[in-house]
């Protein structure tokens, strides 16, 4: 079964982490959000929470498969961390949504039934994980602890899993 040890997932981080050495972090559970209104993030977190009992939006860790995806949220291309879960661990996912961010520009000012009916219909789940790292979709990623890897430490072999077709542009 396929899982985060196997599938490299990666995120963008900011400077504050060290990129000479592995790091053990803990989760954050109380993450704001960084390009989205604080309505939007509030209603999606709360739909998340009915819907799969996690707070995806405020209690997880968000990955790509996709490096340049992955980089265009770091503070600098080499701000790039593969993310390995150390504790039990939930994840979610939409095969029909590439990062909520785009959804959440769009939908700003729209009614709590417009954004909770627009989450139903992406299709959101907590199983799959293999589909999701091929889809290179956002993955919500929830767990008390973590290894963060820089991206320059792993071998050769990491790269080649990795497909840099697609990239993620913010334009709002």
């Amino acid at each position: 079964m396929p899982s985060f040890e196997d599938l490299p997932f990666l995120r963008g981080v900011s400077e504050k982490y060290d990129l000479r050495n592995p790091s053990v972090q803990v989760m954050r559970m109380d993450r704001k959000p960084k390009d989205s209104s604080p309505r939007f993030h509030a209603i999606a977190d709360a739909w998340f929470a009915r819907k799969f009992g996690v707070n995806f939006r405020s209690q997880s860790l968000h990955l790509t498969a996709r490096i340049l995806t992955a980089q265009t949220h770091g503070a600098t291309p080499a701000h790039v961390m593969r993310v390995v879960p150390l504790s039990p661990y939930r994840y979610c996912w939409s095969p029909n949504a590439v990062d909520l961010l785009f959804a959440a520009k769009k939908m700003e000012h729209s009614s709590e039934g417009e954004i909770a009916s627009h989450l139903e219909s992406l299709n959101y789940q907590t199983d799959g994980l293999d589909a999701a790292f091929d889809s290179g979709n956002e993955v919500m990623l929830h767990c008390e602890r973590y290894m963060a890897i820089p991206l320059h430490l792993l071998d050769g072999d990491f790269l080649s899993k990795s497909d840099e077709s697609v990239i993620l542009i913010n334009t709002v």
